[in-house]
C-alpha cells in the first residue's frame, strides 16, 4: 500500500487533470478498492470507461516502477502457503489488482505456484468491499464459504470477506488492529511467522 501510495501522489502530480481535483489524503481509507470505483470517488464525478482506463493504467505503471526493485514476500508466507499445500488446502487468491501487477506479485519466489485460483480486477464487476470477489474465488475452489479463511490488509477487503460470509484474518501492513477488528477480523497478525498459523494448520 506505501508504493501504491506513492504511485498515485507522482502520477497525480504530472497529470494536470487530476492534480487540481483529488486530495491524496482520501487514499489512505481506500485501500482495496478498484480503480473503477476509486476514481469517480476521488473526482467527486462519474467518469468514461475511457478516462479509468487512461488514468488507472498510468497509475499503475508507475506503481511497477516502484514495487519491482523493492518486492519481498511478509515474513513466514512461503513456509505457510508450503505447509498449507501439503495439507490439502486448496489456496485462491482474490484481488483487486490488475493483471500486470497480479503477475509481478505472484512471480516473487515462486509464490504464484501455490495457488489454485486468482481472481482480480478483471473478473469481477463490482470491487471491494463488495464480496463478489471472494464468493468467485470459493466458487472456483468448489468450497463452501463458510469454510474459507481470507486474510487481508485493506478494510475494503476485511469488509468483502465479511459479507462472503468467510472468517477473516487481518495482517497488519498498512492498518491498525483496531481499524481491522472494526471492520469485521476475527484475528491479526503481523506477518506469516505468528505461531498461531502453525496451529490453524495442525
Amino acid at each position: 500500500m506505501p508504493y501504491h501510495l506513492e504511485a498515485w501522489c507522482i502520477y497525480v502530480d504530472r497529470t494536470p487533470e487530476l492534480r487540481q481535483h483529488i486530495n491524496l489524503e482520501h487514499l489512505r481509507h481506500m485501500g482495496g478498492k478498484r480503480n473503477a470505483e476509486l476514481l469517480p470517488e476521488l473526482l467527486g464525478r462519474s467518469l468514461s470507461a475511457a478516462e479509468i482506463e487512461r488514468w488507472g493504467a498510468g497509475k499503475e505503471a508507475v506503481f511497477r516502477e516502484l514495487l519491482a526493485p523493492h518486492l519481498e514476500l511478509l515474513p513466514g508466507l512461503l513456509p505457510f502457503l508450503k505447509s498449507a499445500k501439503e495439507k490439502g488446502y486448496r489456496l485462491g487468491l482474490g484481488t483487486s489488482a490488475c493483471a500486470a501487477n497480479v503477475e509481478l506479485v505472484l512471480s516473487c519466489e515462486g509464490v504464484g505456484h501455490f495457488f489454485d485460483t486468482v481472481v482480480m480486477e478483471q473478473d469481477v464487476q463490482r470491487g471491494k468491499p463488495d464480496p463478489e470477489c471472494y464468493l468467485l474465488v470459493a466458487e472456483r475452489l468448489q468450497v463452501v464459504p463458510q469454510y474459507c479463511l481470507v486474510f487481508e490488509d485493506a478494510v475494503a477487503g476485511v469488509m468483502a470477506a465479511v459479507q462472503a460470509g468467510m472468517l477473516c484474518w487481518g495482517v497488519l501492513t498498512t492498518q491498525s488492529a483496531m481499524t481491522l477488528q472494526a471492520a469485521g477480523a476475527e484475528v491479526c497478525i503481523e506477518d506469516f511467522t505468528d505461531p498461531r498459523l502453525q496451529r490453524l494448520l495442525s
